[in-house]
């Protein structure tokens, strides 16, 4: 019985697609002739990698039932389905197994930290390394170390298709976000961190359905991207806005947003409109992590615009965002 690549029920939308990763587990590679899948954001792959963790499996195909074993531990899981039996206890996994190309196919994180193992991910380098006796070679993580381990980024460009957000002088401000929000993405991943955008094109995406993209996967961290405008023609300068009712008081996104308008304020020498609370803004409430919004200039300032529209600006703020969102991973693993 083979499903390939399939989707799984209506009600549950996510889909499993064919997924270029490199696997490691205590430093060796582990190859696969059908490669590897992701479902929600994890990785699947063979069945008979659990051997390479010390651990033995079973396969029932009547069933559909999956049995790993080691010494201590018992995992039963079943095709098409969350849940998995840890001994006794119900526990459910970010994807489901399945049968793909006539093998069967496991979250192989949630398996092997359940079995004791450590998981860690490069998003530069596309690389997951599992380490059976808890310990991750320092040049798996690259220039920033461990800080963008296991983490993930979302970037939220503003607008997009028929959503044109603020028109000034002919220039649409969803193309200026969509720049500046690719080149930070392009610096965020060969930093080594794993970056999503709200969408990479042209195209309309609501409010909700961002703040939801964040949420679904976890994210750590969530960054709008915007440019200002006003009746004032003379305005200019930078600001950020956030949520202001959070209830995480040890980093949140009015932290976030401090960090982002300090640096914006002075990597683009812009004026400083401080930060803004903003309760009914859909994209900073909406979200579960530290959420901020940045406004890069006023595009309605013809000079300030001239300066925006160059690669010199949107890669200057970019870097400014980058320094932002490093700062604030520091601050959120301590």
């Amino acid at each position: 019985m083979c499903f390939g690549v399939l989707q799984v029920s209506a009600q549950d939308k996510s889909e499993y697609y064919p997924c270029d990763m490199r696997l490691f587990i205590d430093n060796q590679p582990v190859g696969t002739n059908i490669g590897f899948l992701v479902q929600n954001n994890s990785l699947l792959v063979p069945l008979d990698t659990v051997e390479l963790l010390g651990a033995t499996y079973e396969w029932n195909p009547e069933m559909w039932q999956i049995v790993i074993k080691t010494e201590s531990r018992k995992l039963t899981m079943y095709l098409a389905n969350y849940n998995c039996a840890n001994g006794t206890k119900l526990e459910k996994m970010p994807a489901q197994p399945t049968l793909y190309n006539g093998t069967v196919m496991i979250p192989i994180r949630f398996v092997a930290e359940t079995l004791g193992a450590t998981v860690a991910w490069n998003g530069r380098t596309n690389s997951v390394f599992i380490s059976t006796t808890g310990e991750i070679p320092d040049d798996f993580y690259g220039q920033y170390g461990k800080l963008f381990l296991n983490r993930v980024i979302v970037l939220d460009p503003g607008h997009g298709g028929s959503e044109t957000g603020a028109v000034a002088y002919n220039v649409k401000e969803k193309d200026l976000n969509l720049q500046v929000a690719k080149i930070l993405k392009g610096m965020l991943e060969q930093a080594g961190a794993t970056v999503y955008m709200t969408r990479y094109d042209d195209s309309y995406v609501g409010l909700y359905t961002r703040a939801d993209i964040a949420n679904n996967l976890n994210a750590d961290l969530f960054l709008s991207i915007h440019h200002n405008a006003s009746s004032n023609t003379g305005a200019k300068g930078v600001m950020t806005l956030y949520y202001p009712y959070s209830k995480n008081n040890k980093f949140n996104g009015q932290h976030f947003a401090e960090i982002i308008q300090r640096n914006l304020v002075k990597d683009l020498n812009a004026k400083d409109w401080g930060i803004i609370p903003r309760p009914n803004l859909v994209v900073t409430r909406e979200t579960k992590m530290p959420a901020a919004l940045a406004e890069l200039g006023f595009m309605t300032n013809k000079s300030e615009l001239q300066r925006m529209l160059t690669y010199e600006f949107q890669y200057q703020a970019a870097k400014s965002l980058f320094n932002s969102i490093i700062e604030a991973l520091e601050a959120l693993r301590r």
